[in-house]
């Protein structure tokens, strides 16, 4: 059958897809000069501090930067952290999640959520433990929200998040007898924002949430959120503040970050961190930040610092989240910098924690693991004198698709 895509429609598109970003890239190093003299300038804290006292006390409430962490824990956010000796043994726990989202045209409505937990001994000649745990949700009250309405795969993700972290709480408590420290690895931000527009139960999730935190602090946990590819201009939007005069401070002045407008915290930093270096630790100026320290305690307050997790002179800068009972002690510091460059060496060229890699196989439901599962579901409905039958716009696409070839660009 012929391809739907026709690629030699697409050919010229892509052409000139490929001058745009060549002319951005360009475009950026001009105004990667104006911030690295900005970051290099920003060596004094009391005035980092009175800029970011003035935003907080005044009718300004746009400011979404970062700020430095609080005194007297604060860092130098021109200042760079080297690559410290790792701990000489360490237990390292990494929980990720997936999910199958409610699909209407299926023979049943449900959505499921898996979970990989795995457990990596550093320093011990002992093999890594793993497990997965799926659970399938299928009952009105899991499916639908207060008006009967399907939950949204927002609302999913929503649940995943929390599952993992949940189930990362677990096994770091079952396991406080193992060798210290013992460091938590979440895949993603710890700040979460749960959307209560789209999440029926928001505000039961961030709770459950924030008791999986706490239980995580009284275990002695060192807690992280590991982010690949970061997008946030958090130290961009800290530069761009600094260099206003206070009677320009404004919410609309803060909406953008002015002619810095379109860099990213990696991009700078990347001229910036050799490898194994680590930048400042800061935290995130935002609502959501202080609800975590209004509602826990300064302790629960994220943080955050960049690391360049590469082993050559290619940078790559990830961002490191950590709660500020991790940030608060420098030994807590040092020995995350290192598990985690550690943890990216393991894998050679691929620059990431072996343990979250590992817990994104396990947790992953491949296609033709979906379909068996569907499978499995029309057996059981047969089985209960149930009539298991697809959408005639399931069935169509179906039949439509069976007789295609895939075909690879090669």
């Amino acid at each position: 059958m012929p391809l739907s895509l026709e690629f030699a429609k697409l050919v010229e598109q892509v052409h000139t897809m490929g001058r745009y970003l060549g002319h951005v890239q360009m475009s950026s190093s001009n105004r990667l000069e104006t911030a690295l003299r900005l970051l290099n300038a920003a060596t004094d804290l009391d005035v980092i501090h009175e800029r970011i006292r003035l935003v907080r006390e005044s009718s300004v409430s746009g400011y979404r930067g970062a700020t430095p962490a609080p005194r007297p824990y604060s860092e130098v956010i021109a200042g760079v952290g080297a690559p410290p000796t790792p701990p000489p043994a360490a237990t390292i726990i990494a929980a990720d999640g997936s999910q199958v989202y409610p699909d209407q045209h299926e023979s049943a409505l449900y959505y499921l959520i898996n979970i990989g937990i795995f457990v990596y001994f550093h320093g011990a000649p002992r093999l890594p433990y793993q497990f997965t745990h799926p659970d399938l949700f299928y009952a009105d009250g899991a499916l639908k929200d207060k008006d009967g309405r399907t939950v949204t795969n927002q609302a999913v993700n929503a649940r995943r998040s929390l599952v993992e972290m949940q189930w990362l709480a677990r096994e770091v408590w079952e396991r406080q007898t193992e060798a210290r420290p013992l460091l938590a690895l979440h895949d993603g931000p710890l700040l979460k924002f749960f959307g209560a527009a789209e999440v029926p139960d928001a505000g039961q999730i961030e709770a459950d949430y924030m008791g999986a935190l706490q239980q995580l602090y009284d275990a002695g946990a060192l807690l992280i959120g590991y982010g690949d590819r970061p997008r946030s201009t958090y130290i961009i939007s800290l530069l761009h503040l600094l260099r206003l005069h206070p009677g320009e401070i404004n919410d609309a002045v803060l909406r953008n970050n002015g002619d810095l407008e379109g860099l990213t915290d990696a991009m700078l930093l990347a001229y910036v961190l050799e490898p194994g270096e680590r930048s400042a630790i800061m935290t995130q100026n935002s609502p959501q930040n202080k609800a975590y320290k209004d509602r826990k305690g300064p302790d629960f307050e994220i943080a955050f610092f960049y690391v360049n997790a590469a082993d050559s002179t290619r940078a790559v800068i990830v961002r490191v989240d950590l709660p500020m009972w991790v940030a608060r002690d420098p030994a807590a510091v040092d020995a995350v910098h290192a598990l985690v460059l550690t943890q990216c060496g393991i894998q050679g060229r691929k620059r990431y924690p072996y343990a979250l890699t590992r817990a994104d196989e396990m947790a992953y439901v491949s296609s033709v693991e979906k379909s068996h599962l569907d499978e499995m579901i029309r057996v059981e409905m047969l089985r209960n004198q149930l009539e298991p039958e697809l959408s005639n716009k399931l069935q169509s696409k179906d039949l439509a698709r069976s007789g295609r070839t895939k075909h690879r660009l090669r």
